[in-house]
């Protein structure tokens, strides 16, 4: 009787995590469809095996706060994977305390999925008009030229607006500040010229470059970047101008420890499939293979950083 009971208690524990394995999973992206992190999510939702069938969601608004809220009131017992970046987890908390997630307690991280620095860019017609090559160039023309220039962004507390806010600071130059409902109108924008410059993420800007639509002045990052060529790093001439975008997988805090390990174990293997990392490359993510206490730490070191840019006082109002 005792052996009928545990072969029985085995197989409803079985049975139950099939039926769990077999459930669709949320995958929740905080952004608008088409963007690299949208692209990213779908393309690992169809590499990654062994967790059933994922369904990606767009739930936008708030700069992402909206998709990330949902998330964190999953629960442990119901728990959905949410594409988080900087903006829901660094930067919209420091900017307004009332969001209804604590980005440190409400998630568990799982996998970093990588780094995408930004980019400087002006429409072609316009650097070739102003003779634009450089971010020297642009600087000297911005010190004859005092009216300020229009740099578009996704909206308040994105990274391109904290980028802008960042470059005015650090060159005191004017810029007026053009927020848009996401990414891709404030691009149009500025592919329409209702905008004259933009710190957008390289995986956006580069189909737009290689088609000659775009100049790229400068990159956001320490250093070059092998995806655009020739293209220097702003913190040659603006010491101190380094953002980039980060994006990895969160899950809903609560969740019992061994399912965010499956989860983790299986996304990571995803992430190292020939055919996901070319696919990351082709959209200029710079991979990093960042897990669980890792990323965590990672997502500490971002949130303090990003408060402390923002409460120091450096930055400017709009």
């Amino acid at each position: 009787m005792a052996a009928r009971s545990a072969h029985a208690s085995i197989d409803t524990a079985r049975g139950s995590r099939e039926a769990r394995d077999s459930r669709e999973l949320t995958l929740v992206v905080p952004y608008a469809a088409g963007g690299p992190l949208d692209r990213s999510a779908r393309k690992l939702a169809q590499e990654t095996a062994g967790l059933g069938t994922i369904r990606v969601l767009n739930m936008t608004g708030e700069g992402g706060g909206t998709g990330a809220a949902m998330v964190a009131r999953a629960g442990g017992r119901d728990p959905m994977l949410l594409m988080g970046a900087v903006g829901t987890h660094a930067i919209l908390p420091q900017l307004n305390p009332q969001l209804p997630y604590d980005p440190l307690r409400d998630f568990v991280p799982l996998v970093l999925v990588g780094r995408m620095p930004h980019v400087l860019i002006m429409r072609s017609e316009l650097a070739q008009q102003w003779r634009i090559n450089t971010p020297g160039d642009l600087l000297r023309f911005m010190a004859k030229n005092r009216q300020p220039l229009r740099y578009a962004s996704g909206g308040k507390g994105s990274v391109g607006h904290l980028a802008g806010k960042l470059f005015q600071s650090l060159t005191q130059v004017p810029l007026q500040h053009l927020p848009f409902g996401g990414a891709r109108p404030a691009l149009s924008a500025v592919l329409e010229g209702s905008a004259d410059l933009m710190f957008d993420n390289l995986g956006s800007t580069l189909p737009h470059y290689q088609a000659g639509r775009l100049k790229a002045i400068g990159v956001t990052w320490r250093e070059p970047v092998a995806q655009l060529p020739g293209v220097p790093s702003l913190n040659d001439s603006v010491p101190g101008m380094h953002m980039a975008t980060w994006f990895g997988l969160f899950a809903t805090a609560g969740i019992a420890d061994p399912l965010a390990q499956r989860w983790t174990g299986a996304l990571a293997q995803a992430l190292q499939q020939p055919e996901m990392q070319q696919y990351l490359d082709a959209m200029g993510v710079l991979r990093m293979n960042l897990r669980r206490q890792e990323f965590a730490r990672f997502v500490q070191d971002e949130h303090r950083y990003y408060g402390q840019l923002i409460q120091s006082g450096r930055l400017p109002p709009d």
